[in-house]
This record gives C-alpha cells, sequence and structure tokens, in this order.
C-alpha cells in the first residue's frame, strides 16, 4: 500500500495522555488511540475557517498530550514509533502556556479552562531546580530535575517573555507570581558588557559562560533584546549593536555590501546581501525560523515596514523562489525541525546565510511557512493546500512537521516547539495580532518601537 496516497489512515496505539485531565491524577502514561492520517480540513472551505480547523487540531496535541500532574508537555511525539519524549525544555514550557491562551482566544476553551491547565504548570514550575534565577534548559518531566546544567539566554528570554503575556492576560490570577518569576532572572548577568552582546548562556556545572555571543540581528535570538528592553535592562538604542551582517573581513557566506554607520556614538556597520537584486540581512542558516519568529510577539511587518518588517517580507519571497524556482520543490518552507527518519536537521537558504555553505535544503516544514501567515497569506494558504493535496502529511493533531519533497516522505512527528508556532502564528492572524499587542502593550516598549519604526534600510 503506498504511503504517499492521501486517504490511506490506520488506527494504532501510542503513549500519550486521554482527553479528561481534569479527572486523572496520575503522570502515568495510558495507551490512547490515534489516526495517523487524519482528514484534512476541506480545502473548499472559506480561508478563516480552514485555519480555524488547522489551530483547532494543533491545539488537540497540547489538550492531549500534557502530562496529567505536572502540566508539562513533552518536547516530542514520534507516531510512527509509538514514543513520547520524557523531557521537555523551558522555551516548550513557555509556549504551552502561550499556546493555553492561544486556544482561549479561539475559543476552543473558556477561561476557567485556561487558568486550570495554566495554574497546574506554573505550581510545577515554581518547584523546578534554577540557577541564580534563570532556569535550565532541559528537565525531565517525571523526576522534575534538570537533565542538563545549562542556562540558555534565548531559551530563558522566550520563557519570561511567555510569562509577560501570561501576566498581562490573567493579571489577577498569575500576574504577582509571573511577575516575581521575571525579577528573579537578571539577564544583565548574561550580557557582556564590552562585546554588547548577550552570550549563547552559563554553564552551571563548569561555573562558565559560553565564549559565544548572539550577535546577529536576524535570529531568533532577537527576542532576548526585546524581552531586555521591556525590562529596562539595557538601553533601546542597543538594538543598533545587533549585527546587520558580519564585518567584511570575516569569512562568511556573501561579501556584504553597505557602509558604517552612527546613531548616539554607537558605530554599525549597515551591510547587507543579496538575492536576485533583492537586498537582505542574513541569518546564521538562512532559515524562515531565523528571521520570523520574533515576529510571534512583535509584530515587526506593520512596526518597521521599511526596516526588520521588510526584510522579514524579503526572506518570505526568497524562500518561496529558491524552493520553487531553484530546488524545483512544490512547497516552501524550509526551517530547523525533524526529519522523516526521525532526526533533527536545520535547513535553509544556503546563500541568505552567514554561515558558509549555509543550511540544507532537503527538508520543508509546515510550521516554517505558517509562521509567514500574516506577512503573505495567500502564499502562505495556497501552501498549504498544496501540502494536504500532494503528501500525507496532516494528522489527528495538524501537519506533521517534516516533508521531504525528493522521497515523497514525510515524518510522522509532532514538536511542541514547532505546534506552538503555528498555534501562535494562526492566533496572531485569526485574532487582530492579540498574542504580539499584548507583548507591546508594556509601557518600556514603546521607546524601542518607536526607535526600529523610523528604520528606512529598504526604502525603494
Amino acid at each position: 500500500m503506498n504511503l504517499t496516497k492521501k486517504k490511506f489512515a490506520f488506527l494504532f496505539f501510542i503513549l500519550i495522555q486521554p482527553n479528561l485531565i481534569a479527572n486523572i491524577s496520575s503522570d502515568s502514561l495510558l495507551y490512547f488511540p490515534v489516526s495517523l492520517l487524519a482528514q484534512p480540513p476541506d480545502t473548499n472551505l472559506s480561508d478563516n475557517k480552514f485555519l480555524t480547523q488547522i489551530a483547532e487540531d494543533t491545539w488537540k496535541s497540547f489538550e492531549n498530550s500534557v502530562y496529567v500532574e505536572s502540566g508539562l508537555i513533552p518536547d516530542n511525539i514520534k507516531i510512527a514509533k509509538r514514543q513520547i519524549a520524557d523531557y521537555t525544555s523551558i522555551t516548550n514550557i513557555g509556549f504551552y502556556i502561550l499556546s493555553v491562551i492561544c486556544a482561549k482566544e479561539l475559543g476552543f476553551i473558556n477561561d476557567e479552562q485556561a487558568i486550570f491547565r495554566i495554574q497546574r504548570t506554573i505550581s510545577t514550575v515554581k518547584s523546578l531546580p534554577t540557577y541564580n534565577g534563570f532556569y535550565f534548559n532541559w528537565y525531565d518531566i517525571r523526576s522534575k530535575t534538570n537533565s542538563n546544567n545549562f542556562i540558555s539566554s534565548v531559551d530563558a528570554a522566550w520563557f519570561y517573555s511567555s510569562l509577560v503575556v501570561l501576566s498581562l492576560t490573567y493579571p489577577d490570577e498569575f500576574g504577582k507570581e509571573c511577575d516575581t518569576l521575571i525579577k528573579l532572572a537578571d539577564f544583565a548577568w548574561l550580557y557582556d558588557d564590552l562585546l554588547k552582546h548577550f552570550r549563547l548562556g552559563y554553564d552551571a556545572k563548569q561555573n562558565t559562560f559560553s565564549p559565544y555571543h548572539y550577535e546577529l540581528l536576524c535570529s531568533e535570538s532577537r527576542i532576548i533584546t526585546y524581552f531586555a528592553l521591556s525590562q529596562n535592562t539595557l538601553p533601546p538604542e542597543s538594538w543598533y549593536y545587533q549585527k546587520r551582517t558580519l564585518s567584511a573581513e570575516f569569512e562568511q557566506e556573501q561579501k556584504p555590501i553597505g557602509k558604517w554607520k552612527s546613531y548616539n556614538n554607537i558605530n554599525y556597520f549597515e551591510g547587507y546581501y543579496t538575492y536576485c537584486g533583492k537586498k537582505i540581512f542574513p541569518s546564521w542558516g538562512g532559515s524562515l525560523f531565523e528571521y520570523l519568529m520574533p515576529s510571534l510577539l512583535v509584530n515587526e511587518r506593520i512596526i518597521a515596514p521599511l526596516g526588520i518588517g521588510k526584510n522579514n517580507q524579503t526572506a518570505i519571497e526568497i524562500h518561496i523562489d529558491y524552493a520553487l524556482n531553484t530546488l524545483k520543490y512544490p512547497i516552501w518552507g524550509l526551517s530547523p525541525s525533524s526529519t522523516p527518519d526521525g532526526k533533527y536537521g536545520e535547513f535553509g537558504v544556503p546563500s541568505i546565510g552567514t554561515k558558509k555553505g549555509g543550511y540544507t535544503s532537503e527538508i520543508i516544514s509546515p510550521y516554517a511557512s505558517i509562521l509567514a501567515i500574516s506577512h503573505n497569506p495567500e502564499a502562505v494558504i495556497k501552501n498549504l493546500k498544496n501540502m494536504i493535496s500532494l503528501y500525507p502529511v496532516y494528522g489527528e493533531y495538524g501537519f506533521y512537521d517534516n516533508i521531504d519533497p525528493m522521497n515523497n516522505s514525510v515524518g510522522y512527528t509532532y514538536l511542541a516547539l514547532d505546534q506552538a508556532m503555528i498555534l501562535i502564528s494562526l492566533t496572531n492572524y485569526l485574532q487582530e495580532n492579540v498574542i504580539a499587542n499584548r507583548f507591546m502593550s508594556l509601557p518600556n516598549m514603546n521607546t524601542m518601537l518607536d526607535l526600529i519604526s523610523k528604520e528606512t534600510q529598504f526604502e525603494d
């Protein structure tokens, strides 16, 4: 039987939680039936109904897989291998909280259900081991102990940014708890005052900071700058310490074009790469995730239409052109993801990645396309419908994580982070940017947002 045929489906059992979590008091995993290939949304539905069905199916992956007692979300579920992870990351935890809020905003659950779920998770989070006020990157779900000793700057920033949104969504229920946790984590500790960049993190076992730093503006780590500015950890002009490209003397994929500029005595190189005549700030590996993930919480498209917002739009256009016209794929969306063989890889457009050679381009991930929904809904919706019509990529919990167009193969895996990015992106699109607007409503963000709104690097 040909697995590439869309209508092929069968039932089997995997280790996963049941639906009625409120009536279960144990974290033990139970057998639960799922359909390997569920019926995808009708492609003839209106665009909003089509996207809402995807969002609701995606939400079910959180609704059904969260560990009952702890409220912690497993990092991944490998359907075909009948494996559910017994570990999670601090980013997964934060994004699960955001996903619950999204489900409430979309009407899938009510306030009482959302508060019930989040309260269980926050209660567990408060009991997890920390170091210097920061949570470790990875935790074992059953033992509730850290499974490594590394504190990641970017993962911490995503977690605490999620708490900001929670505190603004339910201030009476969680405001005080969130504020307490946020104040315990002083991001100035992770900032290198000499180089003016955040370190990758800190190894609590070795008592050493990472020797590497987040330097490029076009990275998922941009959220650290946004979060630090929202907490008055950095002045707004710190935005200009983020590199648009590496300086020309560094070995990189392209020799950057541009010139040195100055802002408030900060000298920065406003360089760019080119792709078929388009100017673009490069990311590290050329993945769409690196460009677009920060837009989940900061609406860069609207705020900086001639600056970082325009750069994001250009990245999307390049990704579409590269996948469809250079690779000759029928679909697009290159970003780090799982792979059909159950592993993990980093994928992107090599020529717009600073890393020499960039990421490779074998695997397409649906979440990468959905990240672009607010920028180019027509292209994204067309792309999702093509995925559904061409590949067995849609399961009971929405899109599986990866497609190999060269071999017409799909990896039957759900990653918690990628599922959350799908749900948050769709919620922002369907509900007037509600999640990002909440984060941006912090008073301390005003000066920063005003600053980047004046950028005109990509003015025609």
